[in-house]
């Protein structure tokens, strides 16, 4: 990957752990995170961020093999390098201030061109209180294809598409379904939205079968795993694109 997408990256986690109120110098216990829906989100914001710095930490050899046509541009790359090790503070607003500051000179850099060939594109028309999630998710679901990890990658559909249908039923309801029921199932969650009249694709119910089987075998030993085909995953995420895409329409009707 390269310095660019790991700045994005970044930034988008660095945006979603500041929105869940995330703190980088306070550990947050796996045992109660298991026991607390929103302790446990902002535990995997806190992973989130904490890995996606690690990795921009570990790019000044990368960026010192790029060389700028002027002499500009290469003083903001030199002052890019000197700014990597400052990441290692854990104060959050000090991050922040940072990371905006290395967006300023990134812009003045010219960087080695980046091959487009992925085929997952970022669906329009996403509530902004939920974009920054839905974009990480979807830059990690492309890391897991790309790695022919096709479990997680359904795993990960599954994961974009509630985050969808919870947003979807607080549209239209005023009601956060996760306050009363923070444990609620995809197929749960369906025959809810259904309940307020709300239209959803037939063929999503299919897809959320898939996507528990995948789950299930995730979590409980079985016999024989279930193992998505590269098929079968590029066609759930295109399918969960393409929901994503319908789902908030319109909004700029």
């Amino acid at each position: 990957m390269s310095f660019k997408q790991d700045f994005e990256k970044l930034k988008f986690a660095l945006d979603t752990a500041i929105k869940h109120d995330v703190q980088l110098d306070k550990e947050i216990d796996p045992n109660k995170a298991m026991l607390d829906y929103k302790l446990n989100q902002r535990k995997y914001h806190q992973n989130t961020l904490v890995k996606a710095l690690t990795q921009v930490r570990n790019s000044p050899l990368q960026l010192q093999t790029i060389v700028q046509d002027n002499a500009t541009a290469q003083e903001k790359l030199n002052k890019l390098i000197e700014l990597i090790p400052e990441l290692e503070t854990k104060n959050i607003e000090e991050l922040d201030k940072l990371v905006k500051k290395m967006e300023l000179l990134i812009k003045y850099i010219s960087f080695p061109q980046e091959k487009k060939d992925s085929f997952i594109k970022i669906p329009r028309n996403i509530p902004s209180d939920i974009q920054a999630d839905v974009v990480l998710d979807l830059k990690e679901l492309e890391k897991t294809y790309k790695s022919e990890c096709y479990r997680s990658s359904i795993i990960l559909c599954g994961r974009i598409l509630e985050t969808a249908l919870h947003r979807k039923y607080f549209e239209a309801t005023g009601h956060d379904i996760l306050e009363k029921s923070p444990g609620i199932g995809l197929g749960n969650l369906i025959g809810k939205l259904k309940d307020k009249s709300i239209s959803l694709d037939p063929a999503l119910s299919n897809q959320i079968h898939l996507i528990n089987q995948v789950r299930i075998f995730s979590v409980h030993k079985k016999k024989e795993s279930f193992n998505p085909s590269e098929q079968q995953t590029q066609a759930m995420i295109l399918y969960t694109l393409d929901i994503l895409e319908k789902l908030f329409t319109k909004q700029t009707e």
